[in-house]
C-alpha cells in the first residue's frame, strides 16, 4: 500500500499547515508556468523561534508572504541544490536581514545560473542555529550540492526530500521529457526522482545509502518531495524505505 495524500489545514493564501507550533509549513507553486510544473517549499524553526525557509517560493505575492508571518519571522532561507534558486531574489528584497545558505557545490552554478541569488553562506553555518530535532543534511557526494532536511513534529517527522524524492501524478507532456521520466522512473507516484539525481549527485548510491539511514532513523509521517504532492499515512516510512532500497 502506498502512502496517501495528505489532508490538513491550508491557510487563505496556500500554505499547508503541517505543525503550527513546530514552525512546519509547505507551500506548492509554479517554477515553470508553461509547462504547468510545481515544486514545494518547506519551513521548521530554528532555535531563536525564527522560521527556516528551504527552497523559498518563485513567488511574490503580499498575502502569501502576510499568512507566512502569523507563523513567525523568517531568519534563514536555504536554497536546496544548484537547480532551485529562482525565489532567491524576492527573498532577499523581503527579508534583507535573514541569513541565506545553501550546499558548498551548489554556489558556483546558482551563481552562473542567477547572479542576482547572492551569496550564500555553508549549510556547515546553518546547523547550529536549528531547533532541537531540526536536521538539514548535506549530501556528500554531488555534481551541484543536494541536501535533505526533517522536523519533529506532533506524532513524528515532516521530511523534506528536495530532489531526491518526488511524488509527481503524471509523466510530462513533452514527449522527449517524458521519455526521459520514464525511463528513469521517476513518475508517475511516489520514486526516487531519478532523472534529477543522476545530474544533481552523479554517483547517487552514496547519498540514497545516507538518505535510507536517515529514514529509518528517523521515519516521516509527512513526506514534502520537492515536487509533487505531499504525503503522509502509517506506511510512509516504510514505504519510503523500500523505495530507495528498490533504486538501490
Amino acid at each position: 500500500m502506498m502512502p496517501t495524500a495528505i489532508m490538513m489545514q491550508t491557510t487563505t493564501h496556500g500554505w499547508t499547515v503541517i505543525d503550527k507550533d513546530a514552525g512546519v509549513l509547505s507551500y506548492t507553486y509554479t517554477w515553470d508556468a508553461k509547462t504547468h510544473s510545481t515544486a514545494n517549499t518547506f519551513t521548521a524553526r530554528l532555535k531563536n523561534g525564527d522560521l527556516v525557509v528551504i527552497n523559498p517560493a518563485n513567488v511574490d505575492e503580499d498575502a502569501m508572504f502576510a499568512d507566512l508571518a502569523q507563523f513567525g519571522n523568517v531568519g534563514a532561507v536555504v536554497a536546496p541544490n544548484g537547480f532551485h534558486h529562482l525565489g532567491q531574489p524576492i527573498w532577499r528584497k523581503r527579508f534583507p536581514n535573514a541569513r541565506y545558505f545553501a550546499p558548498s557545490k551548489a554556489m558556483a552554478r546558482i551563481a552562473k545560473k542567477n547572479p542576482a541569488a547572492g551569496a550564500f553562506e555553508p549549510l556547515s553555518a546553518l546547523l547550529p542555529l536549528l531547533a532541537d530535532g531540526v536536521n538539514i543534511v548535506e549530501a556528500a557526494q554531488s555534481k551541484c550540492g543536494e541536501c535533505w532536511a526533517w522536523a519533529p513534529i506532533a506524532g513524528g517527522n515532516a521530511w523534506f526530500a528536495s530532489d531526491v524524492l518526488a511524488n509527481m501524478p503524471h509523466l510530462p507532456k513533452n514527449p522527449i521529457i517524458r521519455f526521459m521520466f520514464k525511463a528513469s522512473k521517476s513518475a508517475p507516484g511516489y520514486k526516487v526522482f531519478g532523472l534529477a539525481t543522476k545530474f544533481i549527485l552523479g554517483d547517487r548510491k552514496p547519498a540514497l545509502r545516507t538518505i535510507l539511514d536517515q529514514v529509518r532513523a528517523h521515519p516521516p509521517t509527512v513526506m514534502v518531495p520537492g515536487h509533487g504532492g505531499l504525503l503522509s499515512g502509517a506506511a510512509l516510512a516504510n514505504d519510503t524505505v523500500a523505495l530507495i532500497q528498490s533504486a538501490l
